[in-house]
């Protein structure tokens, strides 16, 4: 990591995404060559809308637009907000929602020392950084409109990457095994700085957050955890709804049937013994 510009091969430099942050910039550009003021920003002001709903983790419990959260965002005036989640522990490798001064922001773990991760609150015994970010984010459209205007003030954020380079001499790729160079790359909170009016709704980790990061096997957010959230989820909402399902069945509700345990009411009595997933509430009734 001496400066120099990476190469992809001998006639191509080493290119790179820009982080999720660049979802800004591309909702400004053309979606086709053909007209170039038809953007995703401009179709979304053709058709009327207001408000945007935008989640970017892998996550199977993620309720999109929802609408107690667009409710409670747009009762608070709010042009830009976020969901978060209480810590797993102080020790968690997640960012947090704080403040800077009089400024919301996301603030990395790697930027908290020890000391205040494990800063408690007197009186509730929670966390003082506790507000675990979970990239689940409302926008006003109009907001994503302005953020052109102080899109160049935003910062890079460097990550050290194992990045594929040339070999000049053979012309042969190398694969590193260990970072070798540095990307440049945007975050979509670094926009929160910049809003007039911020909110932040704190859910349960349980019933909205069950990322996917890691290869099967790992033992944590991984295909195997993302299952059985999903299916602890599904079996709360027949539970609650009045059913007793058996220990081992394993039954998938579509969003077709439920969102988020509502119209289940069918369910209230019954005992059900077998796994499945299953499209309608009647299909249900081959599960018991």
């Amino acid at each position: 990591m001496d400066g120099k510009i990476m190469l992809e091969s001998k006639a191509r430099v080493a290119v790179a995404p820009d982080g999720n942050g660049g979802l800004y910039a591309a909702i400004r550009s053309p979606l086709s060559s053909s007209d170039k003021s038809h953007t995703v920003l401009s179709d979304l002001s053709a058709r009327g809308v207001l408000y945007v709903h935008a989640y970017c983790v892998d996550n199977c419990l993620v309720k999109v637009a929802d609408p107690v959260f667009l409710g409670y965002c747009i009762s608070k005036q709010a042009d830009c907000a976020a969901k978060v989640v209480p810590k797993s522990s102080p020790s968690e490798s997640v960012g947090v929602v704080a403040r800077r001064g009089d400024k919301f922001s996301v603030v990395e773990y790697s930027e908290i020392t020890s000391e205040q991760a494990e800063r408690r609150n007197p009186k509730t015994g929670e966390l003082m950084f506790n507000a675990a970010n979970i990239a689940n984010h409302f926008y006003t459209t109009a907001f994503l409109r302005s953020i052109e205007s102080f899109e160049g003030e935003l910062a890079f954020h460097i990550a050290r990457k194992k990045i594929p380079t040339v070999d000049l001499q053979t012309g042969e790729t190398i694969k590193p095994s260990k970072p070798n160079g540095m990307k440049l790359e945007m975050f979509v909170f670094d926009v929160f700085p910049y809003t007039k009016r911020f909110a932040v709704l704190e859910v349960a980790r349980n019933e909205e957050f069950s990322p996917l990061k890691n290869a099967p096997g790992t033992g944590s957010d991984d295909p195997d955890t993302s299952r059985g959230d999903l299916l602890a989820q599904h079996r709360r909402f027949l539970e609650n709804a009045g059913a007793f399902v058996r220990d081992g069945a394993e039954i998938e509700l579509s969003p077709l049937v439920t969102y988020a345990g509502e119209g289940l009411e069918s369910v209230k009595g019954k005992t059900f013994t077998k796994s499945g997933h299953v499209e309608n509430v009647e299909e249900l009734d081959a599960l018991l």
